[in-house]
């Protein structure tokens, strides 16, 4: 999914949406029990407190929408909207619609203005090639039209 805000300066974050409601439930209670100071975004109740309720897991974490980020989220310019769009539209339509993801490994990063914390699912095996492709594909777009590229190429790589 491309997203745009309206303003003269538009924010635009390409990912992919993420798994089913049950296997992220499961997979955050998991996290939580070894990860206690995770929070949910705009939520002041740490995670584990909220694992140990199924409806309000449900209801506050999962209400939201997760996705898998291909790229960072940055400023677009008046007239970069068009050309970058169609672009990703193009490239991204071109590559595998469908692939299994599998994630063995988890780290907490923090954005560059410090605001945001994050967690980064690593993809050993399964999906590893698509996404890689799907990135590089953002990049060359970005490069183009003068944007960061995603964080670390080394994110990309085994």
């Amino acid at each position: 999914a491309v997203t745009l805000d309206s303003d003269c300066n538009c924010p635009i974050s390409v990912n992919i949406s993420s798994p089913s409601k049950k296997e992220l439930a499961a997979f955050l209670k998991k996290i939580s029990s070894r990860e206690p100071s995770l929070h949910v975004v705009d939520v002041d109740v740490p995670l584990n407190i909220l694992c140990k309720n199924d409806e309000k897991l449900e209801q506050v974490a999962l209400g939201r929408e997760f996705h898998i980020s291909l790229g960072r989220t940055v400023p677009l310019r008046v007239h970069q909207i068009d050309s970058v769009v169609s672009m990703l539209k193009q490239k991204l339509q071109t590559q595998n619609q469908s692939y299994w993801i599998d994630f063995h490994k988890w780290e907490v990063f923090v954005n560059d203005d410090r605001t945001r914390t994050f967690l980064s699912l690593e993809v050993v095996h399964g999906g590893l090639v698509e996404i890689r492709k799907q990135i590089e594909a953002v990049n060359a777009i970005y490069k183009l039209h003068n944007l960061p590229e995603f964080y670390e190429v080394s994110v990309c790589k085994p």
